[in-house]
């Protein structure tokens, strides 16, 4: 707009008397004099122009309510901008402004002043004048101080001072009792004044980002509290009057120093979210620190494990587990009965452990408190190397046993198992030097590989030498393991030592409560999280996710174990090929002890993905580790049409491909193509070929048919489960190459899928296949061949995530040209990445640049609407890889709702609203649709810089 048509404009809006005149985007240099006729106007927006000053004419526009002039070039105001006493609302965020004229203060009717991303450096005395401002922005600023006079501002309910040089609070913070939002993200605070327990109506505080390494006793008097940020601080304790915040919702507390919470955090009744994320606590069990990552499930278990220290004294419970693993005949059983009973002489042929034996170790310990290791004697037959995963518990101390005779021990297949299921928990290899013939092993290797080995010691137990000194070192790093010494509630305590003393196989799990309850439980929650903590220190076994199981607790996990093996060990079920139905159960479970549990043992047998049911035979069962180990006849056709897929795993446990087998048993085909290393299915006209290669450290994968591709999806959900299972497993997924020559080929190139995203996250959108030199294969067809969902699991690969993504509907691009506005500032500065699909060229490939937009984004948002929420694009594009990052990936997502809209039946309801459903923003005038903005920017920069 030239000077001509803007003072036309001006000239006609004069006679019409206009009250509302939108100048935003039209690209002015300057505000003619002439502005000065409006004297009706009450709404003048000048944003996003190249304006660098206002005319003194200004002053004349008396009935002014509305001004705004972001995103322009303004670096100072005129001492007229005092006249317009009418002001509500004045914004000049993300302009040149460095300072404010004192006449601001007369602007006594103000309600809202936003000043963010201006070039301020200090506030007029006279800013203690506006006694009715309700609103003040001052975030992004260079504000290192604030005047005492902020006080004045009584009516005050949103203050940010966010990412500027604040390093102090004026005492007089305290004197605004009408404050409800205090945003400090980013400052300099080190410290808070203890006035700051005065501000009685506050709802919000945000100190992400500073120093602080401490909060004042004062914290506890904001009664009104319902969201306290600290997250990217050095804070190192909290104080105990954090449990006086009786509305507290929503706690966060990730990337802290923080290494334990007060107990008062049982008082938080009303929280719903506490985000613990790269925050170690270290005084927790480890049943409740796994709670840490869930932000929802924290904000129960842990306020209820703190209540029940806060209403109960404490105890210390000195136990842990002992482990002993290796081949079978090593001598595992003779060290066990060794290390509990030094005197005990070692028979001519040692028995072999069947399954697992456990036993029970006490020495005295920390001025005369007793010690308890269990000790678990695993057997060492391939047959139990399957189950070793539900056993194989973290927080324990590991012996491997080799016989030096035999030299027939894997230690790197051991020495992997304990890493992978223990996370990395300390192991001792025993040398047993039977007849005293030594074996060198090289230690130094060993160890480089393999950190949590902490000794290798020698003994011989027919005479006992070494022995002493192998009993030493387990009470050196059993002692020393994490969680010993961990405060309990004492009411654990009493409940452990009474099912110690209980010389019962299982009880009912209504016996367990009211056990708990004749020991001061009061609470049902209290007591199943007890039952939890015990299941995974190996005291007792309850399944409480399973309808059956869920009603006994086992407490000798050795009579369970035992009647599981007593089916595997079974000479009838073995020459069957692992098949056996109910009556043979009966025959083999026909002891007293197992007559009245049989439904619940095979049950837990099931559970432990030890057998299935033959889906046409009712009670007739097959354990896949004991099929035949020969491939049968089958037939199975081979050509261009056939998907494949591999999986590679730098260290593979076994019993992955027989636990795959009994999930997908219902489809074998024709229930009997399977065997030890394989299966076939046949499932809605298609075909696969399952072939575990163990020597390879493979899975191969061949599927052919009309809807093959949804079988290929279905194994592969199959599989990310299985993999999900153990925390530390390392896997690639492999893709064949979909070249000419290779299509041809029985043996293709596979590209690992983790390369393929790399190149596409550094825009290469093609990759050379090596059976075919200078041949480029496009990166997405390769992934669409077997489905892009295929990786979204694939564990090897840490992604490069610097984008914030918007997904939103084009029938709502007024409110998402809004958003981009707002996200300008901090793409300018560099901060962030914004990518929608406007970005995507004429003539690119767009489902590869959404790929691409996707696999780099740190954070996602959503702009909720009803479109949105039909848009089968979105549907099908969109949300499943995004949900998906945010489960895997760690993908921060947020939606806006922007309409209202049944957001309660979507996916992405459980993820974080950054502004309340009730109110979306299409229901807001614009000063308050402003406001709420801001407060989504402050949320998004908040997300990207904690995510």
């Amino acid at each position: 707009m030239n000077q001509q048509q803007l003072l036309k404009k001006i000239e006609k809006a004069a006679q019409k008397k206009t009250i509302s005149l939108d100048l935003s985007r039209t690209q002015l240099n300057s505000l003619p004099a002439e502005v000065g006729q409006l004297i009706n106007l009450r709404l003048l927006n000048l944003s996003s122009n190249q304006l660098s000053s206002l005319p003194a004419e200004i002053g004349q526009l008396i009935n002014l309510k509305s001004l705004t002039t972001r995103y322009t070039r303004l670096s100072s105001l005129p001492v007229e901008i005092g006249q317009l006493t009418n002001l509500k609302l004045l914004s000049l965020s993300s302009t040149q402004l460095s300072s404010l004229p004192a006449e601001i203060g007369q602007l006594t009717n103000l309600q809202s002043l936003d000043l963010n991303c201006t070039q301020l450096s200090n506030l007029p005395a006279e800013i203690g004048q506006l006694t009715n401002l309700q609103s003040l922005d001052l975030g992004c600023t260079q504000l290192s101080n604030l005047p005492a006079e902020i006080g004045r501002l009584t009516n005050l309910r949103s203050l940010s001072l966010s990412s500027t040089q604040l390093s102090s609070l004026p005492a007089e913070i305290g004197q605004l009792n009408n404050l409800q939002s205090l945003d400090l993200n980013g400052t300099q605070l080190s410290s808070l004044p203890a006035e700051i327990g005065q501000l009685g109506n506050l709802q919000s505080l945000n100190l992400n980002s500073t120093p602080l390494s401490s909060l004042p006793a004062e914290i506890g008097q904001l009664n009104n509290l319902q969201s306290l940020s600290l997250s990217d601080i050095p804070l190192s304790s909290l104080p105990a009057e954090i449990g006086q915040l009786n509305n507290l919702r929503s706690l966060y507390l990730r990337s802290t120093q923080l290494n334990s919470l007060p107990a008062e955090i049982g008082q938080l009744s009303n929280l719903r979210s506490l985000y613990l994320r790269s925050t170690q606590l270290s005084n927790l069990p480890a049943e409740i620190q796994k709670y840490c990552d869930d932000p929802q499930l924290a904000a129960v278990e842990l306020p209820r494990y703190y209540r029940q220290l806060l209403e109960q004294k404490t105890d210390l419970l000195y136990e842990a587990k002992l482990l002993i693993v290796g081949e079978g005949g090593a001598g595992k059983t003779s060290l066990a009965k060794k290390i509990v009973n030094g005197k005990y002489q070692l028979a001519a042929i040692e028995q072999s452990t069947e399954g697992i034996d456990i036993t029970r170790w006490k020495f005295q310990f920390n001025k005369n408190r007793e010690f308890i290791v269990n000790i678990w004697d695993f057997g060492g037959q391939e047959i139990y190397h399957a189950t070793h995963q539900f056993f194989l518990t973290k927080r324990s101390l590991y012996l491997l046993v080799a016989d030096s005779r035999q030299e027939d021990t894997d230690f790197y297949y051991w020495l992997n198992v304990v890493n992978l299921l223990s996370e990395s928990s300390p192991i001792l290899i025993v040398n047993n030097e039977k007849q005293d013939r030594q074996r060198k092993l090289n230690e130094r290797q060993l160890r480089g590989e393999f950190l949590n080995l902490k000794e290798i010691r020698a003994t011989n137990l027919a005479s006992n030498r070494g022995l002493p000194e192998i009993k030493q070192a387990i009470r050196q790093h059993i002692c020393t393991l994490p969680h010993i010494g961990t405060e309990l509630p004492k009411t654990w305590v009493k409940v452990r030592r009474a099912l110690e003393n209980d010389t019962r196989n299982y009880i009912a799990v209504e016996e367990y409560l009211k056990l708990c309850e004749d020991n001061g439980f009061t609470r049902l929650e209290d007591k199943l999280q007890l039952s939890e903590y015990l299941h995974d220190l190996g005291v007792c076994l309850h399944f409480q996710k399973d309808d059956l199981l869920r009603k006994t607790v086992i407490l000798k996990p050795t009579w369970g174990t035992d009647a599981v093996y007593k089916v595997l060990d079974n000479n009838k079920v073995i020459q069957n090929l692992g098949k056996f139905d109910r009556a043979e159960l009966a025959a083999i479970w026909n002891e007293t002890q197992y007559a009245s549990m049989r439904p619940e043992l095979l049950r837990l047998m099931m559970n432990f993905k030890l057998c299935y049911e033959i889906p046409s035979r009712p009670n007739t069962y097959i354990a896949p580790q004991l099929l035949s180990a020969q491939q049968p006849d089958y037939p199975f056709l081979y050509g261009t049409e056939t998907l494949l897929l591999r999986y590679s795993y730098g260290f593979m446990p076994k019993g992955i491909l027989t636990r795959f087998i009994v999930e997908m048993h219902r489809w074998i085909e024709k229930e009997n193509c399977v065997w030890k290393t394989g299966v076939v299915l046949n499932k809605n006209d298609a075909h696969a070929e399952v072939i575990e290669l163990y020597h390879r450290k493979e899975i191969q994968i061949r599927v052919y048919g009309h809807r093959r591709r949804d079988l290929l999806t279905t194994i592969r959900h199959e599989f990310d489960k299985i993999h999900n299972t153990y925390e530390r497993l390392k896997w690639n997924t492999l893709v064949p190459c979909n070249c000419r020559t290779c299509k041809e080929e029985p043996e293709p190139y596979f590209y690992e899928f983790k390369n393929l995203e790399e190149r596409l996250a550094n825009n290469k959108i093609t990759v050379e296949c090596n059976n075919s030199p200078y041949l480029d294969v496009s990166i997405s067809s390769l992934i669409d061949d077997i489905g892009r969902q295929a990786m979204r699991q694939d564990s090897s690969h840490s992604r490069s995530r610097n984008k914030v993504f918007i997904s939103y509907s084009h029938q709502d691009t007024t409110l998402f040209n809004e958003l981009k506005v707002w996200l300008k500032s901090l793409e300018r500065s560099g901060k962030l990445k914004v990518w929608d699909d406007t970005k995507i060229k004429p003539g690119e490939q767009w489902r590869q640049e959404i790929a691409q937009a996707l696999a780099t984004a740190k954070v996602a948002i959503l702009l909720v609407s009803p479109h949105f929420i039909a848009s089968d694009f979105i549907d099908n594009n969109e949300l499943p890889s995004l949900l998906s990052a945010a489960e895997n990936e760690g993908l921060t997502v947020l939606w806006i709702p922007i309409s209202y809209s049944p957001y309660k039946d979507t996916a992405f309801e459980k993820y974080q609203a950054v502004h309340p459903p009730q109110q979306p923003l299409d229901t807001l005038e614009k000063p308050q649709r402003n406001k709420a903005w801001n407060d989504i920017y402050q949320k998004i920069q908040a997300a990207f810089k904690a995510s």
